[in-house]
């Protein structure tokens, strides 16, 4: 990938269908298939250990219900990004009781910079009139996928 919004058009792991009973069974379920969709994830036991750690530290939630759960971590060779829509809302903590959207995010240590503009072109595209929207809605992973690839060119 060349830039966050390269990454974003294109996540690894896309799950249109989550099924899960809190934020920490989405953290395990949405790393799991994205340590199965990228070889990036090189050491996926240290990258689940990282997610947790970070997310123990403050809420990884940016909106009621949205979360972006993530690491700096050696456990990754280049910035990986899973994306998950739950079936039905689920809490991460008590502020956040009705998560749907879920963008898990792994980056080498060394990558800061490029993390943060991950991190403001997604912000940028959540806030963007009808994109959460659309992405609730979407009915298939293509879908899904077509509606962050065009919220790149807004």
């Amino acid at each position: 990938m060349n830039s966050s919004l390269e990454l974003i058009a294109s996540p690894d792991a896309v799950v249109t269908d989550l099924r899960v009973n809190s934020g920490d069974e989405a953290i395990r379920a949405l790393h799991q298939r994205l340590r199965a969709a990228t070889p990036d994830v090189r050491d996926a036991a240290q990258f689940l250990k990282d997610l947790f750690e970070r997310s123990a530290l403050s809420s990884v939630c940016i909106s009621e219900d949205v979360a972006m759960p993530h690491a700096r971590t050696t456990a990754v060779s280049r910035i990986v990004l899973g994306v998950a829509r739950t079936a039905a809302p689920v809490s991460f903590d008590v502020e956040h009781p009705g998560v749907r959207l879920i963008f898990m995010i792994g980056t080498p240590k060394a990558a800061v910079t490029e993390y943060l503009q991950a991190v403001a072109a997604l912000s940028r595209i959540l806030k963007q009139g009808g994109t959460r929207a659309a992405l609730l809605e979407a009915p298939t992973e293509a879908e899904f996928r077509a509606v962050l690839a065009r919220a790149q060119l807004r």
